[in-house]
């Protein structure tokens, strides 16, 4: 007996050994594993201010998830807490500007850390016309959705089931916009249904280097994710092929004109510049400005480094797309792009029925299109590194602030993952073709160098940035519902 045991599991050895080495030829293992140089920049973090407790239990601290101005001149900030209420800063004193959950229908949902009041985004004419966008997450019986699931959705044992929530998009209008309580009225403008649980509607946004006249004034900008990956269903890799879909707005950056009514809801309507809005095909949604993503959860644009050779309208818009098993990107926004999800993760092909494994370009790759990320690092882990080196990429700002000169034209992002790294690159260097090369800056809790970990005493981060009218950038975190700016110091490194 103990003979044919041990012959049973040699031969598990030797079918597992033929196993790993078909799924492992060719493939990349480590895509980018030179580690990611500390910078010589370093900055502090001053709290600002501590946002109302919200939760329950363990979970008792504010989830804040963005945070920004009104363009008003006002000076004033505003943030939100995904549990559903959203306040204005005023001189370092936080007050409760709306309670966002009370004033939306009884199916507003916040289920998981993904759901809830998750972002919103002023009007560029907010301090005449007092209207302001949000984007939350409800019960998925409560409404008919403009966008519904039309693919089956699989569990992680391969069984149909339903789809998740509902995810709105609203447009409010105060009735006083230099008013610190809102009172007024909104609407709903679109309705997307959402598979799973995760990878949701993003970050709204509208260009604030346009100016009126311009094509993409008043435009809003919609990032949505590809649905989500509930853990294992059937491929990690896009679930449902939703990037690549142009039937679908999800694994898209969608453009809207939000007071327009020439959607098929008649609620908002579409620039007739958008690169699919005239191609002739009824399937394909002429809301998409571009697809191919995965979780482009943050984007945001340069607002300045202005010469007599670069106008405005050249300014870069940048979107992170958070990875899966490998790649965290940072790339341009382009009209019309595909970023490649999912058949490529970063510069490399992955394999839609593998997570786990990632390949070189092809030699014809070109043929297919893609436009590739200007910055990327991996979940490379350097020998003898403790932790989670790269997880997942927030996006943030390129600083144009005045407090700290030798940070201006960086563009700043962090790893929101338990290391909570951030990071730093030229916006400059950022361009199509070529990668630029990444830098961690280092952080000061006063005199003492640390960790944003060890800064907010938490083993996970889930560090967001924001930025005030004077190109200031702020960092906020779910896991202690403090708002805190990004300070000089005098630190030496």
């Amino acid at each position: 007996m103990k003979k044919l045991y041990l012959i049973f599991c040699l031969t598990l050895v030797l079918i597992s050994s033929v196993v790993f080495s078909s799924i492992s030829y060719a493939q990349i293992t480590d895509p980018i594993p030179e580690k990611i140089e500390k910078s010589e920049l370093a900055v502090g973090l001053q709290e600002v201010v501590q946002i109302p407790k919200s939760g329950t239990g363990r979970e008792k601290v504010a989830r804040l998830n963005f945070l920004t101005h009104a363009g008003d001149g006002s000076g004033r900030l505003f943030v939100n807490d995904m549990r559903g209420k959203f306040y204005v800063i005023i001189n370092g004193k936080a007050s409760l500007y709306m309670n966002f959950k009370n004033l939306v229908c009884s199916g507003f949902s916040y289920d998981t850390g993904q759901q809830g009041f998750a972002y919103f985004i002023f009007h560029p004419e907010f301090a005449k016309n007092g209207i302001f966008y949000t984007v939350h997450s409800e019960e998925k019986d409560n409404r008919i959705p403009d966008f519904p699931v039309t693919k089956r959705i699989f569990d992680n044992k391969d069984n149909i089931i339903e789809s998740s929530h509902h995810d709105v998009i609203m447009e409010w209008k105060t009735a006083n916009p230099a008013s610190n309580t809102f009172t007024g009225k909104f609407r709903e403008i679109m309705r997307i249904e959402q598979p799973y649980e995760d990878h949701n509607t993003g970050q709204l946004g509208f260009n604030p280097n346009a100016k009126p006249g311009d094509s993409d004034y008043g435009m809003l900008y919609i990032a949505l994710a590809d649905g989500g990956s509930n853990g294992f269903p059937v491929s990690h890799t896009d679930p449902l092929d939703n990037g690549q879909d142009l039937s679908t707005p999800l694994g898209k950056i969608l453009r809207i004109d939000p007071l327009g009514n020439t959607s098929a809801n008649g609620k908002y309507g579409i620039p007739q510049d958008n690169p699919f809005a005239n191609d002739g095909n009824s399937k394909t949604l002429g809301e998409i400005w571009a697809y191919g993503l995965r979780n482009p959860h943050r984007f945001s644009w340069d607002m300045g480094g202005d010469t007599p050779e670069k106008s405005l309208r050249d300014r870069k818009m940048l979107i992170v797309d958070t990875g899966q098993a490998f790649i965290e990107e940072v790339n341009l926004g382009i009209k019309g792009a595909n970023y490649g999800w999912g058949k490529r993760e970063g510069t490399w092909v992955i394999d839609e029925k593998n997570e786990n494994a990632l390949f070189p370009l092809p030699k014809d790759d070109t043929k297919y299109g893609y436009t590739y990320p200007v910055a990327q690092y991996s979940h490379h882990i350097p020998k003898g590194y403790q932790g989670f080196y790269g997880i997942a990429i927030t996006g943030g700002y390129v600083y144009r602030g005045k407090a700290i000169p030798e940070l201006v034209g960086q563009y700043i992002f962090a790893d929101f993952g338990s290391d909570a790294r951030f990071f730093h690159v030229s916006v400059d260097e950022l361009v199509n073709g070529k990668q630029a090369k990444i830098k961690e800056i280092r952080l000061f809790d006063g005199k003492k160098e640390a960790t944003f970990l060890q800064i907010i005493g938490s083993p996970r981060s889930d560090v967001r940035f924001g930025v005030d009218e004077e190109g200031e950038i702020y960092v906020t975190s779910k896991s202690d519902g403090k708002v805190r700016k990004i300070i000089s110091t005098s630190q030496k490194v």
